[in-house]
């Protein structure tokens, strides 16, 4: 009888496992737009789409990177995470980002974490110069 019994127990557990899907981390498209507030203050627009949420319906966190270097990652020790939402549904977020410096090229990546892990946007790269103002000529 205990034979048995295992052998149920253990095909329950193989076909409910073999039902499960297999997650991936999501991706997202990201927009980054510098915003001129005067003229020695900048911000930077972001907002994020989950185009594919890897197959998870809730995400743990979502946000933005900040770096001075490329493809910044998730909490790295170098990159600015600012995170806008946490165990949401929604598939889209924002943030103005008003820590910017001016002159300086910034490298801006969105994340989502799920639990398939941290799936990342493109990463952008934005500059705050501010462009020379052109003198009217005569």
């Amino acid at each position: 009888m205990k034979k048995y019994f295992s052998i149920i127990i253990l095909s329950v557990v193989v076909i409910c496992l073999s039902g499960c899907a297999k997650f991936e981390p999501a991706t997202i498209d990201l927009s980054v737009t510098p915003m001129p507030v005067n003229s020695e203050t900048m911000w930077l627009d972001c907002k994020g789409t989950v185009t594919n949420n890897g197959g998870c319906k809730y995400f743990n966190e979502m946000g933005f990177l900040f770096s001075l270097t490329p493809d910044p990652v998730y909490k790295a020790e170098d990159v600015t995470t600012v995170a806008v939402e946490e165990n949401i549904e929604t598939p889209t977020f924002d943030l103005t980002y008003t820590s910017v410096m001016i002159d300086t090229v910034y490298f801006v990546r969105a994340y989502v974490c799920t639990n398939a892990g941290t799936g990342y946007s493109e990463t952008k790269m934005v500059s705050t110069h501010f462009p020379e103002t052109v003198e009217p000529t005569e």
